[in-house]
């Protein structure tokens, strides 16, 4: 196409390289991000030690997408880069680990209610179609099951508060509403079935194993940086090669306002500049309503309830007593760290012993959680040594950055998207604000699809 131009909105891991898909297609790519830097939520900090740390589990994987994954993993074959055959991961629930699967064990509750929810799980044998995460599991698990380990999980994620009965099955994103329940000679003859499959984990890996092969499964390479850099090192690279294609980053800037005309975009004008941008094609990678309202259109709204990331980076001066685990999930209603984050066992090396500790919360509960708590849950849950002293370290507070997904959200999310595609023919909105994926790399693929339809149909 000569003399075209394409903007890309949104900086993320997706942003950056729909610009460089677009690159070439398009002669001119101009890239527009709100923050002061790109990345996204794939941003690493530092602490007083050097020691880094990531905003969040990010740990890519190839996409099996040969132009997509050039992009993205051009120089994993240098010794920059940590390459995981097998990601390892466990969880903590009933007061003890398990190191071998991500899914809570049912068996570690009390012997009566495991019994019954036993009973109710085998009695389930058709795949739930409801979209409804508590009226899902409650037809999967079982009402046992769900409310003894379901719905303590989704409070601890969406709030004590939390609308449980109108929350879609986008609340399980986690994976939490797969099970380990039964022994494993059963587990893998029942996963033969759709509807046990869907719900009941592997208690071996020879069993999983087995199924890959079985399935015809490619095995998925995860990649982590060895610079010491966090997956902020894989930022930097994208970004320079965005640079070295000719596509002008703006950061600090959003859109004002979006001209369209015979349902296409023309022209953005930036809120700060105030800066025209030609227009002939439009990557939205952010919430379409703002898209709609730049447009002079009233996009839906609803009630959305957003949560609080608050990370405990912690670095200590003796090593982790898991080295195995790449990160743990934490399901035990006692503590209300979710997640984990083992940065020796991503890099392979051991030049501090650091990990992140995620908690959602409400902006109003931030003060309510300790670094001396963190520390003292991590050591009673037999993840830091108890001779142990943490020896730098730093606490982020991340506001608005996870939705509840509520019924309402997934309504008035998916009426927006479709009110712009429909508004507009040259626009693509990113899979994960088109509510269509949310996984990285399902996100990735879905954003290189749709490019290519959208590019290639015109």
């Amino acid at each position: 196409m000569a003399n075209t131009q394409a903007v890309v909105v949104g900086g993320g891991i997706c942003g950056m390289v729909a610009a460089l898909l677009l690159k070439q297609r398009f002669t001119n790519v101009v890239l527009i991000e709100q923050a002061d830097t790109v990345g996204g939520l794939f941003c690493s900090v530092k602490d007083s030690s050097g020691a880094a740390y990531d905003m969040g589990s990010h740990i890519p994987n190839a996409t099996g997408m040969a132009e997509l994954d050039e992009i993205l993993f051009a120089d994993t074959d240098t010794s920059s880069w940590h390459k995981i055959a097998r990601l390892c991961s466990g969880n903590y629930f009933g007061g003890s680990w398990d190191l071998n699967s991500p899914f809570p064990d049912a068996s570690k509750l009390p012997q009566d209610i495991y019994q019954q929810g036993c009973g109710e799980l085998i009695n389930h044998t058709d795949l739930p179609e409801s979209n409804l995460i508590y009226d899902y599991c409650t037809n999967s698990l079982g009402v046992v099951f769900t409310e003894s380990i379901v719905v303590p999980i989704l409070r601890k994620l969406y709030g004590q508060d939390a609308p449980l009965k109108s929350l879609t099955m986008a609340a399980g994103l986690f994976g939490f509403t797969r099970i380990l329940a039964l022994p494993a000679d059963v587990t893998a003859t029942l996963k033969q079935l759709p509807a046990f499959d869907a719900k009941l984990g592997y208690q071996r890996e020879a069993d999983f194993q087995q199924r890959k092969v079985q399935d015809n499964l490619s095995e998925v390479t995860y990649y982590y940086p060895t610079t010491g850099e966090g997956i902020g090192y894989w930022v930097t690279q994208l970004q320079k090669r965005v640079e070295r294609a000719g596509i002008e980053i703006i950061t600090s800037e959003r859109v004002a306002n979006i001209a369209h005309h015979d349902k296409k975009v023309t022209s953005l004008v930036l809120a700060n500049s105030e800066r025209v941008l030609d227009c002939d094609f439009l990557f939205w990678s952010a919430p379409p309503f703002i898209a709609l309202a730049a447009m002079g259109l009233t996009p839906a709204r609803g009630l959305v309830t957003l949560r609080t990331a608050l990370i405990f980076h912690l670095n200590f001066d003796r090593p982790l007593l898991d080295n195995k685990s790449h990160y743990l999930w934490v399901w035990d209603p006692s503590s209300a760290i979710f997640r984990l984050t083992l940065y020796p066992n991503l890099t392979g090396q051991s030049n501090h012993n650091h990990l992140s500790a995620e908690i959602l919360c409400s902006p109003d509960e931030v003060d309510s959680f300790t670094q001396s708590e963190i520390i003292q849950q991590l050591v009673s849950m037999g993840v830091v040594d108890p001779q142990a002293k943490c020896v730098s370290g730093q606490t982020q507070v991340i506001n608005n950055t996870f939705p509840v997904p509520t019924t309402e959200f997934q309504a008035v999310n998916q009426q927006n998207y479709e009110t712009l595609s429909n508004c507009v023919d040259n626009v693509v909105v990113s899979g994960r604000f088109s509510g269509k994926c949310w996984r990285q790399a399902e996100v990735l693929i879905e954003a290189y699809e749709s490019i290519m339809q959208a590019t290639d149909a015109s």
